[in-house]
């Protein structure tokens, strides 16, 4: 490869991340495969518009993860925003001011969500895993009281429909959002004060405290961030789908979590970009496509994602010193030295 071409800032970004090498070989792969209809412009967009949910929602759960936590609850208050605005809707009516008060309503709910996981994590030695785990289920259940277990129709809401179903320069419109939600977490992530001290956080707790961190508050803006992502996604899938369900989003968790951790955004916190995250989600999204225009069985995508978290995080612990895999790595490494 000639100095001009590994010169090319584009080529090195290729070159520097394994994640994008990867994504090249899987379009080309699944192109070649599909006989070029994976690689059509109808197909690309059905991607983008698969992966834009799950985008919005890593946006907030990065925050969290980033911090050696976990937010279960991004699909538990997916689905709480979605029935929160469509009963709303249908109770008050297609007027704008109802419908902004639906949607402030819906977004209020994971805030309020965010602030109470943050509040009990920040100040109680509670594994951040038991317990969103354990109030993603409450969530669910709250819905089902709430919605009567039963389809919430919204038709009528010129916001709702425009955001569902109209497009853009021939995106939809929830694409927009995502890099919306993107730059917003990259810019906090990486040119504030406060990104700092997440990463601080994640990295080492008790350093930070001592170096005048405040890691109440850090984590607490974490999950308030976390909630009202996970809220907005719902608003986002309720008008997509013109409906609210008492099972909106559910498993959307496991998604974002692979995404997150596909994309090397480390476990134990303090290590990861929300940019790997989304390219992550991209992967998956991609590699789920893929399988869809083969014709492969819903069982065999699901162990296929399966098998990809199990290697990225065995990726992830074999760059963590102490960890067996990385001592392994070292053990192999002195052998071929």
């Amino acid at each position: 490869m000639s100095n001009t071409v590994k010169n090319n800032p584009i080529v090195k970004a290729i070159l520097s991340s394994s994640r994008i090498l990867v994504l090249l070989v899987l379009v080309i792969f699944f192109t070649a495969v599909t006989k070029g209809t994976f690689f059509s412009y109808k197909n690309l967009v059905n991607i983008l518009y698969s992966v834009s949910l799950i985008g919005i929602m890593i946006c907030g759960a990065c925050f969290a993860v980033l911090l050696g936590g976990i937010d279960r609850t991004v699909s538990g208050n997916a689905a709480l925003s979605g029935a929160i605005v469509a009963m709303t809707i249908l109770r008050g009516g297609v007027g704008g001011g109802n419908v902004a008060l639906a949607i402030c309503l819906g977004l209020g709910a994971g805030i309020l969500s965010g602030l109470i996981h943050g509040l009990i994590l920040s100040r109680f030695n509670i594994p951040a895993f038991l317990l969103t785990l354990a109030t993603n289920e409450i969530l669910y259940g709250f819905v089902q009281l709430v919605t009567s277990n039963t389809l919430i129709y919204v038709n009528g809401c010129t916001l709702m429909d425009y955001i569902g179903q109209k497009r853009w320069l021939g995106i939809p419109i929830p694409v927009y959002i995502m890099l919306v939600c993107i730059l917003f977490a990259y810019i906090v992530l990486n040119h504030t004060v406060y990104g700092r001290q997440v990463y601080s956080v994640g990295g080492n707790r008790q350093s930070s405290e001592l170096s005048g961190v405040p890691t109440r508050r850090v984590i607490l803006i974490a999950y308030i961030i976390s909630g009202f992502m996970g809220a907005l996604s719902g608003f986002v899938l309720s008008s997509m789908n013109q409906q609210a369900s008492a099972g909106q989003a559910k498993n959307y968790e496991n998604n974002v979590l692979a995404a997150i951790v596909v994309g090397g955004v480390s476990m134990r916190g303090g290590s990861g970009s929300i940019q790997n995250a989304i390219l992550g989600a991209f992967l998956i999204g991609v590699i789920e496509n893929g399988m869809n225009l083969m014709g492969v069985p819903a069982i065999y995508k699901d162990m296929a994602k399966g098998i990809i978290i199990i290697v990225a995080v065995a990726m992830d612990m074999a760059t963590q010193p102490g960890t067996p895999l990385y001592n392994f790595k070292k053990r192999f490494q002195k052998k071929q030295a």
